[in-house]
């Protein structure tokens, strides 16, 4: 049966944090860097080896010019012992050769005048990696005669040997140097971005476990690089949470007493109407008459207590957007929406203006879809449509009526733009500059402020937007922004 149980992965325990992922790094881009040095430099070592093996070579084949000197075979062979080499062979223009020693069979053929720095590390490389023993034939101009070519024959061996001793030395230093760098680079590193980065990292968890606490704070260091501007940062993002958090606890206890306080007044606001309906039944004709007004009043006061307390309640759902025809809702809030019933006014035996008809007008073409959430949608427009309509109704209308149009406006290229035009009076100076601030910004007497604000919230919670275009004395125009997908 195979064993389903998760393979454990081999991780090393320093890798997990910062320092240790820096120090790792450190050694081995060190060790990197000294690799690059050290592939020219034995490339360099193996050519100083070879030029010294001429010019030694081109020195012992020099006494061969000495018509009075007799070379024996035991002066040779004491020329080419102190040479190292096995022959050499000097070529000299217009003159015949000097050779010492006995020419061989050569592995590998070198010459000198050929050589780039690639081929200079590769026959580096070959010659550390290759361990029989061989004859190498090397070709090169006389140190001291440049016109002279002198070519040697030489075991390999003795270049092998001394290549290894120089790379072991390097090795050793590389070692030395990358243990010095590395220590150096983390200390530097450790104490200018580490250390800061876990104080940092600290006092964020800190925060994170007691947001109120003053002395969570994150601490600043005056530092002006990027490690200065993220403390300060983030030292100012948890002095703004920590006021939201505040002051989000005030209006939690606040909406908690607010909400008893509701609840208490709108039992004293239903007795008192339930008393005033009896006192309408049983009272004089002039006393009748001045009711109305209170009990409107009554009505709105209760109306405004329950408004509050919904809001103050109520979360913003989540939409479930669909595909929607626009035009088909825009069609059904126009033929269902109604305005709210005009407040009486302030003296009973002054008559309501008469708005005269209002004409209803959807101009959005045929087929045009919105992804949105039908029901959410449909109360974003029917505050609005409501809203216009409770204007329109307030006022005179001008000659041609009053008309209320909901069209498409101009929108980027990824969200609609729904348009709702009214020829209303426009909204007060007030009222404008506190629009979207729930129970400041009504324009109607005893409205609460409140059906913009959760249009707003509800277009928002769509990925979109509800901005006042314009308003004044001609009409007002609001604008609802929708993603199209």
């Amino acid at each position: 049966m195979p064993d389903s149980r998760p393979r454990r992965r081999f991780r090393l325990p320093f890798v997990d944090s910062l320092s240790g992922r820096l120090l790792l790094l450190t050694v081995i881009f060190v060790i990197l860097g000294e690799v690059l040095i050290y592939l020219p430099s034995i490339a360099r070592f193996r050519l100083v080896f070879l030029e010294a093996r001429l010019a030694s070579a081109h020195l012992a084949s020099l006494a061969l010019e000495d018509r009075d000197m007799e070379v024996t075979p035991g002066l040779e062979k004491v020329l080419l012992d102190n040479s190292m080499v096995v022959a050499v062979t000097l070529s000299r223009p217009g003159r015949p050769d000097l050779m010492l020693g006995e020419l061989a069979p050569a592995a590998r053929t070198v010459d000198l005048r050929q050589q780039t720095p690639f081929t200079l590390i590769r026959d580096a490389l070959d010659c550390l990696l290759k361990t029989e023993p061989r004859l190498i034939r090397v070709i090169g101009p006389a140190p001291m005669a440049p016109e002279m070519m002198v070519d040697v024959l030489f075991q390999e061996r003795d270049l092998r040997d001394e290549m290894r001793a120089y790379s072991i030395r390097i090795l050793t230093l590389t070692i030395v140097l990358s243990a010095i760098v590395a220590a150096l680079l983390y200390a530097a590193i450790e104490r200018l971005m580490v250390r800061p980065m876990r104080q940092m990292a600290a006092a964020v968890i800190a925060f994170r476990e007691a947001p109120e606490d003053p002395a969570r704070m994150m601490p600043t260091s005056g530092r002006s690089d990027e490690i200065g501007i993220v403390q300060r940062e983030l030292a100012m993002m948890q002095q703004s949470v920590r006021r939201a958090l505040e002051q989000k606890s005030r209006l939690a206890g606040l909406g908690a007493a607010v909400a008893r306080l509701n609840h208490d007044l709108r039992n004293l606001l239903s007795t008192a109407l339930l008393n005033a309906d009896r006192i309408e039944r049983e009272a004089s004709p002039a006393v009748r008459r001045l009711l109305p007004p209170m009990i409107t009043a009554l009505d709105r006061a209760i109306t405004l207590c329950g408004r509050s307390l919904g809001f103050a309640t109520t979360e913003t759902p989540a939409p479930d957007r669909t595909r929607l025809d626009l035009a088909q809702v825009v069609d059904e809030v126009l033929a269902t929406v109604e305005p709210d019933p005009p407040a009486a006014p302030d003296d009973p035996l002054l008559p309501a203006a008469d708005p005269g008809p209002i004409a209803r007008a959807c101009a959005i073409p045929a087929g045009t879809t919105v992804l949105a959430d039908h029901d959410l949608l449909y109360r974003i427009l029917a505050n609005l449509v409501r809203n216009a309509l409770e204007a329109m109704q307030a006022t005179t209308p001008p000659p041609d009526g009053h008309r209320l149009v909901v069209a498409i406006g101009r929108g980027s290229g990824d969200e609609i733009a729904i348009r709702i035009d009214d020829t209303g009076p426009g909204l007060p100076p007030k009222a404008a500059a506190h629009l979207f601030e729930p129970f400041t910004g009504s324009a109607r007497p005893g409205g609460t402020g409140l059906g913009l604000v959760i249009a707003r919230d509800l277009a928002r919670a769509h990925g979109g937007d509800l901005t006042l275009d314009s308003t004044g004395p001609e009409g007002t125009r609001f604008t609802l922004h929708l993603p199209v997908r």
